[in-house]
């Protein structure tokens, strides 16, 4: 974490880091992860770094030396998590693992999300409509849908779903702080929650509020990283 984050309110120093970041991306880094998740997204996984980086080469006309270059940053900022020469997760947004939190585009093109910004910001980020779906951290008997467009969330069912966004804290990978934010069915069990958790720092939104910051955070990151994602198949 930089220290410029300690400027911005808890909770939201991931959002800071991940719209400064995309806007200091390279050609070859924006050329990488657009590419990454074309593939992702229109195959449902995802090759290994070697031949990601040739098909990037092939497509963009990018030297593999300068793509190769890119990914110490890449991984540095968390917009690609990378092992064993497989690309985990994109963007700090979708992840090549099961995460319980999935963006349906269609019926047949789903993709696994690591946390809540990460569903607010995806439908925009992608300019793709989509239906989020996943289940209460508190009680996860309790599924929860919300439904978006290229604005962002609009709908919610239930209407009372909340959500907390954990503050950054020293020596967490940004991938972690992402996956550490939790979707809840209500304001009990948001309080449920951070009392479970001994009240961690972060930035908790009731149900009330839950439209108004869903707009305001995911259009803000959903239009910071929407040209890292310029290269996608029509899903149309």
């Amino acid at each position: 974490m930089s220290a410029s984050a300690a400027a911005v309110p808890v909770g939201l120093e991931l959002l800071d880091h991940l719209c400064r970041v995309a806007a200091a991306a390279s050609p070859a880094a924006r050329g990488l992860i657009s590419t990454a998740t074309s593939g992702l997204l229109g195959r449902g996984w995802l090759p290994s770094v070697d031949s990601l980086i040739e098909t990037t080469s092939h497509s963009l006309d990018i030297a593999p030396a300068d793509l190769r270059a890119e990914l110490p940053w890449l991984q540095e900022t968390g917009l690609l998590e990378i092992a064993d020469n497989r690309v985990l997760s994109l963007g700090c947004l979708f992840a090549t693992r099961k995460t319980g939190l999935t963006l349906a585009l269609d019926e047949k093109h789903a993709v696994d999300l690591l946390g809540p910004l990460a569903a607010l910001a995806a439908p925009i980020a992608l300019q793709h409509a989509g239906e989020i779906r996943g289940r209460c951290a508190q009680s996860p008997d309790i599924a929860f849908q919300l439904l978006a467009d290229e604005e962002g969330v609009h709908s919610r069912d239930p209407a009372s779903v909340a959500l907390f966004l954990p503050a950054w804290q020293p020596g967490q990978r940004p991938t972690q702080v992402m996956a550490a934010g939790v979707f809840l069915a209500d304001d009990d069990a948001l309080s449920d929650w951070q009392s479970r958790h001994g009240e961690p720092q972060g930035m908790p939104v009731l149900g009330m509020f839950f439209a108004m910051a869903a707009g305001d955070l995911g259009a803000k990151l959903g239009a910071a990283l929407a040209p890292l994602f310029n290269h996608l198949p029509d899903f149309d």
